[in-house]
């Protein structure tokens, strides 16, 4: 009997094990008594049968989806995302979206603006009308400005809202001992008889 791996009478042939052709893909190297197989990169095993699927390490990050390929692998981003392996957020807020003077604030495939006081809107565009509840009192004009507003008060009243009716004996304008009687945007006095 021969040696594994010979035949023959005298056992002078060395058996091809490669001749039956059993490397799947790639190429078959005849060794004595056996195999072995040279596989091309997206191959393994000894008759480089499987396909190594490069998605098997989950290589695509924040949540992207990969998809093998013949010794490659590609991945498709989740919105928001970009990149060879989905790992750069994209900055929403690069192009400076937020107006009059409103902070961005960049989210996964989004954004938000943090509106300065006197701002409201989705992109602080809107100026809040601080007039819209009617602050100024007794007849005042309200004149809206950026986060307040300005009341002109009508004669005869003051105060930031027009709520105080201005007292013209406080200035004592009657001499001689006359008593001062406050009216609206005057006054009288009663004189000492």
């Amino acid at each position: 009997a021969c040696n594994n791996g010979y035949t023959g009478v005298r056992c002078q042939t060395e058996v091809n094990e490669c001749a039956s052709a059993p490397c799947v893909h790639g190429t078959c190297v005849d060794l004595v008594a056996g195999f072995g197989g040279t596989c091309p990169a997206q191959y393994t095993g000894l008759t480089c049968q499987t396909d190594i699927n490069e998605c098997a390490s989950t290589p695509c990050q924040n949540g992207g989806t990969c998809a093998d390929g013949a010794a490659s692998f590609s991945c498709t981003c989740k919105a928001g995302y970009s990149g060879i392996l989905c790992q750069t957020d994209i900055n929403e807020c690069a192009s400076n979206p937020c107006r009059n003077g409103g902070t961005c604030q960049d989210a996964a495939n989004g954004w938000t603006c943090k509106c300065v006081a006197g701002f409201s809107g989705t992109i602080c565009q809107t100026n809040i009308n601080e007039c819209a509840s009617n602050p100024c009192q007794r007849g005042g004009t309200c004149a809206d400005s950026t986060n307040g507003f300005v009341c002109t008060c009508p004669v005869g009243y003051s105060g930031s809202m027009c709520q105080t009716e201005i007292n013209e004996c406080a200035s004592t304008p009657c001499r001689n001992g006359g008593t001062c009687i406050d009216g609206l945007n005057s006054f009288s006095c009663k004189c000492v008889a």
